[in-house]
């Protein structure tokens, strides 16, 4: 607020005070005049007391309030907290806005806890389902490797497809709440990378894909279980934009000062430099994605989310038609070389 803003909104008072000072000052002048100098000097400190002066300690007062809550407001990460954090003003005005800002603020807590409800409600309900629906798939995966056949087969691969999407369904309805359902600890990257490529050696013996390892005996600091999904999805999409003709994957890790990086290349058809920026959008699917059916473009968006809920990065890099390779960083700091 500046002196012309707060002026403006005060022409009215401004023009009346100045009216009424020069009506005294006119009466004065015919009841005893006493030359125009001393007039004008008693009309001057007429309107400073009776005008000026409650002007002036409204306007510092209001200077000081406005300034203070826009520079409070503008610091604040979370905007809506700046009822709990403004002290109430000493004028009328000033206690109106600030109630009302107190107000808003309450019914915006109540709607927000109104929505968190519906959908921690929600959340609860996919991982029930997600629970149950595993029972049959399993059974239903468990008899038909009892009965082997070539329908059968079919059948099992399929389910196995099936079970991979409602894991993906529990970890995205969990990946808000990671905090949650975590634990750190050393996790040995080639005993987890053999982990998952054990889980997934039907999908590359029936797609033919050579799986190469390199330089995986480092621990590094991590949820084992998240980091499996992660590695298992960064795989999957290795495998689903493969290169049919002499296919092969490569997973390795490099060491840094600040990080240690693990890498999942593979020589698929890559993805076009304009499209590679957006891969981890969430439902960006890309040329790749429209002419695969089966594509969500939800797996590296879920992916991505975890990395960032476990601090961790995660960055692609492709050439469209020779392959790609999606690096996971764990970054290195003094605290894991506490023993």
């Amino acid at each position: 607020m500046n002196v012309w803003d707060f002026l403006k909104e005060k022409i009215v008072y401004v023009i009346s005070q100045s009216i009424t000072a020069s009506l005294i000052g006119l009466i004065i002048w015919l009841l005893n005049p006493v030359g125009f100098y001393p007039l004008f000097f008693l009309i001057g400190m007429l309107y400073v007391t009776g005008a000026a002066v409650p002007l002036i300690a409204e306007y510092v007062a209001k200077k000081s309030f406005y300034g203070n809550l826009i520079c409070v407001f503008d610091s604040l990460d979370r905007k809506n907290l700046i009822a709990e954090i403004i002290a109430p003003p000493a004028f009328r005005e000033g206690m109106i806005l600030y109630d009302i800002v107190k107000r808003c603020n309450k019914a915006m807590l109540e709607e927000i806890n109104k929505y968190k409800y519906m959908q921690d409600e929600y959340r609860e309900y996919m991982e029930l389902w997600v629970h149950e629906i595993k029972t049959p798939i399993a059974s239903s995966m468990l008899i038909a490797q009892n009965n082997k056949s070539d329908a059968m087969d079919s059948i099992s691969e399929e389910l196995e497809k099936i079970e991979a999407f409602v894991e993906q369904v529990l970890f995205y309805s969990r990946s808000n709440t990671v905090e949650k359902d975590y634990i750190i600890k050393e996790v040995n990257l080639k005993e987890l990378c053999f982990d998952v490529l054990k889980k997934g050696s039907k999908l590359f013996i029936h797609n033919k894909i050579g799986v190469e390892t390199e330089n995986l005996d480092i621990t590094v600091f991590c949820d084992a279980k998240w980091l499996i999904f992660i590695l298992n999805q960064i795989l999957t999409n290795s495998v689903k934009y493969t290169n049919r003709s002499n296919a092969r994957i490569k997973i390795y890790a490099q060491k840094s000062d600040n990080s240690i990086i693990l890498s999942v290349e593979d020589n698929g058809i890559g993805i076009r430099g304009n499209e590679l920026p957006r891969i981890f959008d969430k439902g960006f699917t890309g040329t790749n994605g429209r002419k695969n059916e089966r594509s969500t473009g939800m797996g590296l968006y879920i992916c991505k989310k975890l990395c960032d809920k476990l601090g961790l990065a995660i960055n692609a890099y492709s050439e469209y038609g020779k392959g790609t390779r999606i690096s996971i960083v764990f970054p290195k700091s003094s605290m894991m070389d506490i023993r």
